[in-house]
């Protein structure tokens, strides 16, 4: 039998039924690409006629990165098109579009390049059903068919439309001899010229039927290739590769060549092995920063276009994705490609330390671009905090505390402080304090403020502010001084501080006076000290040196130099910074520099987003982050460098072995006092195909003296960091003015909740109407008062009922430290193990749809609901009813919260004990922003006087009690007896404004309040860039005048 590709095809069998229905699904991925790539045409091509939108129904914004992604993609193919049409030739040319989807190639080169396409033909090609859809739609719109001479469909020979200018051919790629066919029908071959295009859809396909479509392309003359797909180029246990892989499993269209061609060494090799010439292959992050494809001004324009910070996000999704430009003959004239680390070419000394891995629970430890900082608690202990940062949904106004496995006591922690942000720093000042400064929001709304955390009371205020806001900036502390050097830094989403300001405790920021011409202003790049104090060698001036690593610069790229800086303190005058180039011992020859950059040292350690410190024998430690033009392999994870006078020397790198395996994006890193690195949160958004959040707490055992030497590290006790808790922070003004006024006051006074008896609906209309909680006594609940006992549920229900129940660590339940996990229990179990005093609680959820609808106790538990009856003179709730939840709990308390809808808490079995708030106290029981729930304890505060500006009321509910709860009140409950089970019935009272979004416990806030929250978001940051005093000014006038429209 032939052994040509024409040959094999056509000797390949009919597709199975459910062949065809993988090539259906890998038709559907042409639909999500098509709506980002509509994005990038509106958003970033806006002077250009659109032609995508005839494609895509209705247009759908998508995400920043998304958006920087699918340009590249877009540009690298339209340059490559580009370079083809404009060489001369006497010869037809022909763009042939492999798995073409719905992509508008064509007519986009007809409207850039027209001069190029007079003698040009396209040729899109797909499968015959996706193809006839284009077709039709293509007939339909003048836009697109006005543009075509001598138009025809239906030709045959799989040819669905045919014009002058355009050709469509419906065939399966696989079907290489029906395809060569078609061509001949529509072209001359041995007379044309040939640039087949192949974005991310031979992929798709079987890898031995992918490469025969390689190298049939390769005998047609004079032919190039241009391929764009994904690749591993770490291994497909890369955090990001992993969720690539994922994703396109869940869609059921996995990707075939990326483990046959797993980097841009093997795909060269593809394409030399098939009869091309020539070829080139990059990453299309090698791409982003190469002139030759992209230009400085053309990165710049980028950044006017949308606020953009994903840098490292962008950076992994484009180290995954390679262009392979081939050539089936040789050309003299070549272009300029990107060269790639060459495996083993390093030869620097590795080492991989003893790592321990605690896991999770949860979404519990889940924050990226957060900082952390040590802590310390009365006995000595050390503990870490991992402070804001970006986390599952939000930015969240807290920190994760961290402690040692062994550790004896926890820390007393404070309520108060800065507001959410990320992408800020933390800086260790010593007795001082701990620093934090700036940090954002969105990438073009940053912040100024600044921080100190007393390290003896654990508590924050408020310290000089920056004289402009920042964010990724560097900063350092200086020696063992109380002083910090900040240098870099963004301003906003397009501006980079060009300036360096000295931070001094009592006198705040001094800018720096910058000398030489070394320093290029950057972002994100590693700012460490690495001397004491010393004297200037020509006077008696204070000096402090230190070194800046990489950054990324204004026009897009990572700083190629590493720089050493000195700073002076003049007795007199200003500081002045001055900056020089630090060279590698070995590699010191500006030749050896420019001929091999990807392979220098420089190109290592120069890195953007990475951390780093620096150890007491003064060896810098560079953790993470990314680099130019390559990925961080994980060979590559940690960089221990020696660095002396003008020189440095990589003297060893280390590889966190270990699974599962982190991703040094968005982490926060700290050195214990024992020498152990600890990692913790981190994580990236992988472009459109899901988030990867580091799944623990890493411990490396960091042994600097044996990684340098060589030595095997020493044998030490099992020292695992875990995560302990969450803390949560709210506004530091209200809490500080109680606190103050409280002094000396005694406790807060309690207030009894009135009982009554309600027999008739205008009763308890009028009750409702009063807005105060009150307890209805001697009501008939049914026959569940008398029937529950545990024995009776679990018979009804069945012992082997699955249900989700909280399992607490604490009698104290915490909403906002999720001191607690979901569990999954037989429901037989749950009620052993309540009887047996396990701190268990239930909070019933739907049965058949628990994440979007409410509970219902007749749907979820019919067994049990014809034993449960509210009172006729509660008509209001049933016919209004939202949901009704049965509760089952343990010996643990509820936390604080409020829930925007009234309910009616309905005591079936045992006894509880409430306390209650009215709305008007919510500013003084450290609610956060957009919370609903506080961490304050009120049980053990209510007797002191931090809530003596409060008016708790109290209420004692036994069997058949039914406690009113009002919209907004806050409240909290402990148990009274060994088992409680309850009835919660929540109900509507409002005519409107319920937000309209999901709410299946009921308490998501009033959609004023959450469009409020939007327009206070941005009144604050057209305020950002005013000096404090004038801000200050303006937003109490601002607050005070919409105090007053409350009361008019």
């Amino acid at each position: 039998m032939s052994s040509t590709p024409s040959a094999r095809v056509q000797q390949v069998p009919g597709r199975s039924t459910k062949e065809r229905a993988l090539d259906d699904l890998v038709m559907s991925t042409n639909s999500s690409s098509i709506v980002s790539k509509r994005s990038v045409e509106r958003i970033y091509y806006p002077d250009e006629p659109h032609f995508f939108r005839f494609f895509v129904k209705k247009f759908q914004r998508r995400a920043p990165l998304i958006n920087r992604g699918y340009y590249i993609r877009m540009h690298v193919i339209d340059v490559a098109v580009r370079r083809f049409l404009q060489r001369p030739s006497g010869k037809t040319k022909v763009v042939v579009n492999l798995g073409c989807g719905s992509d508008v190639l064509p007519w986009q080169c007809m409207t850039r390049y027209p001069d190029w396409c007079r003698n040009t033909k396209f040729v899109d090609i797909d499968f015959p059903d996706l193809i006839e859809k284009k077709c039709r739609i293509v007939q339909e719109t003048l836009e697109l068919s006005s543009s075509l001479t001598g138009l025809k469909t239906n030709v045959g020979n799989h040819i669905v439309l045919q014009s002058d200018q355009y050709v469509q051919i419906g065939c399966d790629l696989r079907q290489i001899s029906s395809i060569e066919q078609a061509l001949s029908s529509v072209v001359d071959i041995a007379h044309c010229e040939f640039m087949f295009v192949a974005e991310v859809s031979i992929t798709y396909m079987e890898t031995q039927g992918a490469d025969s479509v390689i190298k049939w392309a390769s005998t047609l003359g004079q032919a190039e290739f241009c391929l764009l797909e994904q690749i591993i180029p770490d291994g497909q246990d890369h955090p990001f590769a992993k969720t690539m892989l994922s994703h396109f499993e869940k869609l059921k269209t996995p990707l075939k060549s990326v483990f046959t061609y797993p980097d841009i060494h093997d795909q060269q090799a593809r394409f030399a092995t098939r009869g091309w010439q020539q070829v080139h292959v990059d990453t299309l992050w090698q791409i982003w920063s190469s002139d030759s494809w992209l230009s400085a001004d053309e990165r710049k324009r980028l950044d006017a276009i949308e606020p953009f910070d994903e840098w490292e996000e962008f950076a992994l999704f484009a180290c995954h994705y390679c262009v392979v430009i081939a050539k089936a003959y040789q050309e003299n004239d070549r272009v300029a490609f990107n060269s790639s680390r060459v495996p083993g070419k390093l030869g620097i000394p590795s080492s991989c330390p003893e790592v321990h891995f605690k896991e999770y629970s949860g979404t519990r430890g889940q924050r990226r671009f957060g900082s952390a900082m040590k802590l310390r608690n009365h006995i000595g202990e050390e503990l870490l905090a991992n402070t804001f940062g970006l986390g599952t949904n939000s930015r969240p106004r807290s920190f994760d505390l961290y402690i040692k496995e062994s550790s004896l006591q926890s820390i007393k922690t404070h309520h108060t402080g800065p507001s959410s942000r990320m992408c800020h720093t933390i800086t260790d000042l010593g007795g001082y304090g701990n620093l934090l400064v700036g940090g954002r929001t969105s990438p073009s709304s940053a912040l100024r403020d600044c921080w100190l955390l007393n390290k003896d009371s654990n508590k924050w205020q408020r310290t000089d502010e920056l004289p402009l806001p920042l964010y990724r900036h560097g900063i350092t502390r200086l020696g063992r001084s109380n002083l910090a050097l900040l240098v870099g830094g963004k301003s906003d989403s397009s501006t980079i501080f060009d300036g360096c300001l000295l931070y001094q405790p009592g006198t705040g920021w001094m800018e720096c006076d910058i000398l030489g011409p070394g320093y290029v202003p950057v972002f994100s790049g590693l700012l460490v000290s690495l001397e004491e104090a010393t004297h200037s060698t020509e006077n008696d001036d204070v000096q402090f040196h230190g070194v800046l690593a990489g950054g990324i610069t204004q026009d897009g790229t990572i700083a190629s130099k590493i720089l050493r800086w000195v700073l002076t303190l003049p007795e007199n005058g200003k500081p002045t910074v001055s900056f020089t180039t630090l060279s590698n011992s070995e590699h010191s020859h500006p030749r050896i520099r420019d001929s091999d950059s990807n392979n220098h040292p420089d190109g290592l350690i120069n890195r953007f987003g990475a951390s780093g410190s620096v150890s007491p024998e003064g060896y810098l430690s560079v953790i993470g982050g990314i680099v130019a033009n390559d990925i961080v392999t994980r060979d590559l994870d940690i960089l221990i460098i020696e660095i002396s006078n003008s020189q440095y020397k990589i003297i060893s790198t280390c590889r966190i072995e270990v699974t599962p395996r982190p991703l040094l994006i968005g982490v926060s890193t700290e050195l214990t006092d024992d020498g152990q690195l600890i990692v913790v949160g981190g994580g990236a958004t992988c472009f459109s195909m899901g988030t990867f959040w580091n799944p623990g707490c890493y411990t490396l055992e960091y042994d600097l003296k044996a990684s340098v030497h060589a030595l095997p590290a020493p044998s030490r006790k099992c020292r695992k960091w875990q995560f302990s808790k969450i803390v949560e922070l709210t506004e530091e003004t209200k809490r500080q003015q109680v606190s103050t006024s409280s002094c000396g006051k005694q406790a807060a006074v309690k207030v009894d909740i009135p009982r009554l008896q309600i027999s008739t609906p205008s009763a308890f209309s009028a009750v409702l109407k009063a807005g105060k909680p009150v307890i209805i006594e001697a009501s008939e609940l049914g026959g569940c008062t008398q029937n529950w006992s545990s024995e009776y549920i679990v018979g009804q229900l069945g012992f082997d009922r699955e249900v989700v129940v909280h399992e607490a660590s604490s009698s104290k339940m915490d909403f906002n430290s999720k001191n607690f996990t979901y569990v999954t229990k037989k429901f037989g179990d749950m009620m052993q193990e309540i009887a047996n005093g396990h701190k268990l609680y239930l909070r019933a959820l739907s049965e058949e749809r628990p994440s979007d609808q409410p509970a219902n106790i007749k749907v979820d538990f019919p067994q049990l609901a014809d034993d449960f009856k509210l009172p006729d003179a509660l008509s209001f709730v049933t016919e209004n009813e939202f949901s009704s939840v049965l509760r089952i709990t343990g010996p643990v308390n509820m936390w604080l919260h409020y829930d925007v809808m009234a309910n009616v808490y309905c005591q079936i079995v045992g006894s509880k004990r409430f306390i209650l708030f009215p709305p008007s106290d919510v500013t003084r029981l450290s609610f956060a922003p957009g919370s609903s729930s506080s961490s304050i304890d009120v049980f053990s505060e209510l007797e002191s006087s931090s809530l003596a500006e409060t008016h708790p009321h109290e209420a004692v509910l036994k069997p058949g009690d039914i406690l009113l709860l009002p919209p907004l009140w806050m409240h909290t409950a402990t148990p009274l007896s060994n088992l409680g089970v309850a009835v919660n019935v929540f109900f509507r009272n409002l005519e409107n404004g319920y937000s309209t979004g999901r709410d299946v416990y009921g308490n998501r806030d009033l959609a004023a309040y959450e469009k409020g929250r939007q327009d206070v978001a941005r009144i604050a940051n057209s305020f950002n860039k005013l000096p404090p005093d004038m801000r200050d000014f303006y937003v109490k006038r601002l607050a005070d005048e919409l105090a007053q429209k409350t009361i008019d």
